[in-house]
């Protein structure tokens, strides 16, 4: 590691990351030159243009391109971004969706098929509440970009009009419910509400069951610089961590001083329920919720067959 290797890395302006932002984290051997992007379509298709060696992306897309491999990027264990999707599901209040199984036979908006977002939603609906997934007409916004994937006989999607908006769509009534990334509720629209009301009992009980954190986006390094460089995985890593430990040692100064009302209850719930450690990187340590993921990944035709969780790593990684 004679020199340190200049590398460039997009993401998004997460406080996670702010230590790595700001210099007071730097990986060993790496002099990284980071664009932060809070346009997580934009980030995505530079990073598929060639302009950065490393890139939060979209974990459903990664997922669906390991049968073809073409993204040239290889995942490690850097969960950037985490969210619960109960709260992300939404209804016209107008079309008699009372439970969740109610959705079958509707008409279900979403961004794309493959979005994380989606990915998990769908999984947990079915899995979890009874929802034929079958039954839906999915009223997709953008097709699914991954050269020679194709869509299973039982699928049933449309592609939206061009230049409709899925928010507009549904306070019309043209479709009956939305999976989105988005804030649509409460007191947006009058006809649109949650799909489950007490999204805050839903997401706590979905966790306490199934120790669920659900990953969205993973940290992509591209392959070549692995393969020319292979300590780079490690130092990456290390450097993120480092850099959320900053981040979780400011949230304990702001448990007193946030500007907030609830912030102290809300931290401490969130560590007793947790450990100390609320929002984990590392393979071993989430090995469970990539085992979820690449389920619903086959259940869903992402991927032609069940992949194990060691497949989506640089290999060095599966120590972590």
């Amino acid at each position: 590691m004679a020199g340190d290797l200049k590398l460039s890395m997009s993401c998004g302006p997460y406080d996670r990351a702010q230590a790595l932002f700001d210099g007071r984290v730097k990986p060993e051997g790496i002099e990284l030159a980071i664009s932060v992007n809070d346009d997580d379509v934009d980030r995505q298709q530079r990073a598929a243009r060639g302009e950065f060696d490393i890139v939060e992306f979209f974990t459903g897309t990664y997922i669906a391109d390991l049968p073809f491999r073409k993204l040239g990027f290889t995942a490690i264990p850097i969960f950037v971004k985490r969210m619960f999707r109960h709260s992300y599901i939404y209804i016209n209040k107008n079309k008699d969706i009372r439970k969740p199984s109610d959705l079958n036979g509707r008409r279900v908006g979403l961004q794309t098929w493959i979005t994380s977002a989606a990915l998990w939603a769908k999984g947990i609906l079915e899995e979890d509440y009874g929802v034929d997934l079958e039954s839906i007409t999915w009223v997709a916004w953008q097709p699914v970009r991954i050269p020679d994937w194709k869509a299973p006989p039982w699928l049933k999607m449309e592609i939206a009009p061009a230049g409709s908006e899925q928010y507009d769509l549904l306070a019309s009534g043209a479709i009956d419910a939305g999976i989105t990334t988005e804030i649509w509720a409460p007191d947006k629209h009058p006809d649109i509400g949650f799909l489950f009301p007490d999204y805050v009992r839903e997401e706590r009980e979905y966790y306490r069951r199934t120790g669920c954190f659900p990953i969205m986006h993973t940290l992509l390094v591209r392959t070549s610089v692995l393969e020319a460089h292979p300590w780079v995985a490690k130092s990456l890593y290390d450097a993120w961590e480092a850099s959320k430990q900053l981040c979780f040692a400011a949230q304990d100064w702001q448990r007193m001083h946030q500007t907030s009302m609830f912030y102290r209850a809300l931290w401490e719930e969130e560590r007793a329920l947790a450990g100390p450690d609320i929002y984990p990187w590392g393979f071993k340590k989430c090995r469970l919720e990539l085992e979820r993921m690449l389920r619903y990944s086959h259940r869903q035709a992402l991927t032609p067959r069940l992949y194990q969780p060691e497949e989506l790593f640089w290999p060095s990684m599966l120590e972590t």
